[in-house]
C-alpha cells in the first residue's frame, strides 16, 4: 500500500456522531475511530483507522473499515456577513438506500477544506427498500482567524471555490 497524505484531526474533526473514540499510540500505531485519509483528489473516510507512520512523515494505512461515501450532486458555498463572518457549505446528493444515518467531518489543511459525508447503515430489523434517497445539508466551515483570499472546499471528492474577504 502507498503512503498516504494523512489529515489527522483531534479536536478539529467535526463528527456528528453519539460517540467519541479517543486516539491511541501503542507500538509504533495510531488507532483512530475515525480519520479522513486525502491521496492527491481521492478522499476516503475511515472507522477504527490504524497507520504506521513513514520515515518521511507521512502516514500507512494499516488497516480500518472504509465507510461509503453519500453520492454527491451539487455544491454551493453561502458567506455570511456576520462579525465574525460565517461559511456553510451546501451539499445536495443522494444516499444508497432510505436505512442510512448520514454523518460528515470537516478539517483544513493550508486553502483547502476537506469535507466528507458518509454514509453508516442503521440497524433495523425491518426491510429496507434499495431505492435512493436524496438528501441536502448545510454543514458549518470554520473560518475564524482565516486570511482573506480564495479557499476551496473538496467534498468527497467535488470541489468548489469561494472568497473570503
Amino acid at each position: 500500500m502507498k503512503n498516504w497524505m494523512i489529515a489527522l484531526f483531534f479536536n478539529v474533526i467535526q463528527i456528528v456522531s453519539a460517540h467519541a473514540t479517543p486516539a491511541l499510540f501503542s507500538d509504533n500505531v495510531l488507532t483512530l475511530g475515525d480519520a479522513i485519509v486525502v491521496e492527491g483528489e481521492n478522499t476516503r473516510y475511515y472507522q477504527d483507522v490504524r497507520l504506521s507512520p513513514t520515515p518521511n512523515g507521512d502516514f500507512k494505512v494499516l488497516g480500518g473499515v472504509e465507510k461509503a461515501l453519500a453520492t454527491v450532486t451539487e455544491l454551493t458555498v453561502t458567506v455570511i456577513e456576520t462579525d465574525p463572518v460565517q461559511v456553510e457549505v451546501g451539499v445536495s446528493g443522494y444516499m444508497a438506500n432510505p436505512c442510512i444515518d448520514l454523518n460528515s467531518a470537516v478539517t483544513r489543511k493550508g486553502r483547502t477544506f476537506y469535507v466528507v459525508v458518509g454514509e453508516t447503515p442503521l440497524q433495523t430489523l425491518v426491510a429496507c427498500a434499495q431505492v435512493t434517497q436524496p438528501f441536502e445539508l448545510e454543514i458549518p466551515l470554520d473560518v475564524r482567524g482565516l486570511d482573506s483570499g480564495d479557499y476551496v472546499v473538496m467534498v468527497n471528492g467535488d470541489s468548489i471555490e469561494f472568497d473570503l474577504d
